[in-house]
Order: structure tokens, then sequence, then C-alpha cells
């Protein structure tokens, strides 16, 4: 047995190599980045692929040898793919389509795709919101997930090719970078621990449920390595929802300073309210979510005061 993890360097990517790295796993790391991030250096032989998924001369030579793919790879942010939707297209569906066919051909068991329970299901629906919900995106970014699960369920009709899909909510914790603009915990951590303002785009009244990233991991090692057979479609969500305003509160109380909040305009791709049923999974695998929300909050502001943070 042995995985490959797309998107190894990105936040995600680094949490989950090493949850497997300390399975005892071989773990096959591919990213952008020549050298894998320097967290990773605690897997034990982690095998580290630099490369572009876009430009990827021979697949099937970095899918050979891995019974396992966790992709993990995204397309662009939300709230700027509206900007270029052909993007989305042109940069996203031909390479993953290129890495099914080698999956196909090199017999991978199963692939775990990290699609997103935040953008897919669109507005309008009511939370909490469970899998077989209306997908209505209203950003290129959703609609490009939501076209790498269909190819998902294509192949797997046509040649077999087992997969998961896992809708994640809104993820935080280690290893999220504040300043790659997505990720609203991290990012109101970090300015709150600089003393730098926060940008608050509409009234801050959108809800979103807040997940930690170990708990995101853990269900993907749940669906990649126990259940068999359908439903092969998840979300993983905390089922709880929590405007930005809440957050920016709770995550000043945690971390002992003073929020200073900027106004700013709203944006056309925010959902209203985005809370995940997570009841599936629940049934299916055993899991649940573990990390409380103030632990959660202390965890990534440690975090982030000892890996970015000098003063």
């Amino acid at each position: 047995m042995r995985c490959l993890v797309l998107g190894a360097g990105g936040f995600i990517g680094t949490n989950l190599c090493l949850a497997l790295g300390a399975r005892g796993l071989p773990v096959t790391g591919f990213g952008r980045a020549a050298a894998p991030p320097p967290a990773l250096a605690r897997v034990d032989g982690l095998d580290w692929r630099c490369g572009n998924v876009e430009r990827l001369p021979d697949p099937d030579a970095l899918v050979a040898g891995h019974s396992h793919l966790f992709d993990l790879i995204g397309a662009g942010l939300p709230n700027s793919s509206n900007d270029n939707p052909a993007q989305i297209v042109a940069d996203g569906m031909p390479p993953r389509i290129r890495l099914l066919d080698a999956c196909r051909r090199q017999g991978v068991r199963r692939i775990v795709f990290a699609s997103s329970g935040g953008t897919v299901y669109g507005p309008g629906t009511a939370a909490p919101i469970p899998e077989t919900a209306a997908t209505d995106p209203i950003s290129a970014y959703g609609i490009g997930k939501l076209a790498a699960e269909k190819y998902l369920a294509l192949y797997h009709h046509l040649y077999g090719l087992d997969y998961r899909v896992l809708r994640i909510a809104n993820a935080y914790g280690p290893h999220q970078h504040p300043l790659r603009e997505q990720g609203l915990v991290a990012s109101v951590l970090h300015r709150l621990l600089t003393d730098t303002p926060i940008p608050v785009w509409g009234d801050g009244s959108v809800v979103r449920d807040y997940v930690h990233i170990g708990d995101v991991v853990s269900a993907m090692l749940a669906v990649a390595f126990g259940e068999d057979g359908p439903p092969r479609l998840f979300n993983v969500g905390s089922g709880v929802g929590r405007s930005v305003r809440s957050v920016i509160a709770d995550a000043a109380r945690v971390a002992g300073r003073p929020a200073r909040i900027v106004a700013m305009p709203g944006r056309s791709a925010d959902v209203a309210v985005n809370v995940l049923d997570s009841l599936r999974l629940r049934q299916r695998t055993g899991w649940s979510p573990s990390v409380g929300w103030e632990a959660g909050l202390a965890d990534t502001a440690d975090w982030l005061r000892r890996a970015l943070i000098k003063s």
C-alpha cells in the first residue's frame, strides 16, 4: 500500500501527509515547490515529486505503484474564480481527466477527492445541508469542483474506478497559511496577533461551518481505508454555523487582542448560510468531529505564534 497525495504542500496536504506518515504508510507527495514544507521532514521516507499537474508530461509515471490517490488540488479561489470562469475549466479539467485515465491503467484502488461543501450547494438551501440537496454553485470554483465529482462518477461507471468524494466545510488549523486569501480563521488570528486591521466583506452576517483540520484528515483516512460500496459522497463539517463577526469575536478572546474591523463591500460569490449535515459519514464510518471550537482556535493561534510570528 502506497499513497500519492496531490497538493501535498498545501494546508490539507501537509496535515494529511503527517497523518499518513504517523500510520507508517509510505507516502509520495506531489506539489509545485522544489522541496516539501519543513513540517514534512517528520514523515519517514517521504518521496517528494515536484511538478505542475496542469503540465504533467507523464501521468502514468506519477501514478504507477500507488494504491490510493488523494486529490487535494484546487482551482483558483472561490471569490476570484468568477473573474475568469473559463480558466477553471481550461486549467482544472484536462489534467484531472488525464490523471483518471492513468489511475485506471495503473490499477489505483481508490481515489479520495477533496471537494467543497461551501461552494457546490449554492444559495437557498436549508441548513444543515445533506448530500442529497440541489447543487447550484454561484462561483466557477464550485462548478469546477462539481465537474470533478461528476468525472469521478463517470469513470466509476465506465471502468469501475473506485473513489470517494468529501465535500469539506471551512477547514482551519495548523499549517494553514494566513496570507493566501483562503481561510478566515487563520487570517483573522494572524491579523489579531500582528495587530492588523481585519477586513469584513458585507455586514459580517455570512454563516459558515468551520471544521478543524484534524477532523478533516480523520474523515479522509476513514473513507480511504474503511468502508466499501455506495454511497461514495460525504459531507465533512461540524454541523454548527458561525457568522464572520462571531468568529472574529471568538478569535479575539482566544488571542487576547482587540479586533480592528474594516468594512468592505459584499461579494457576489458568498452564499449567505452554509452549514453541512455529516450524518451520512457518521453512520457509514463512525467518524465525528472531535476538536472543539475553542480548543481548535487555541491550537491554530499557538501554531501561528510558533511558525509565522517572530515577535
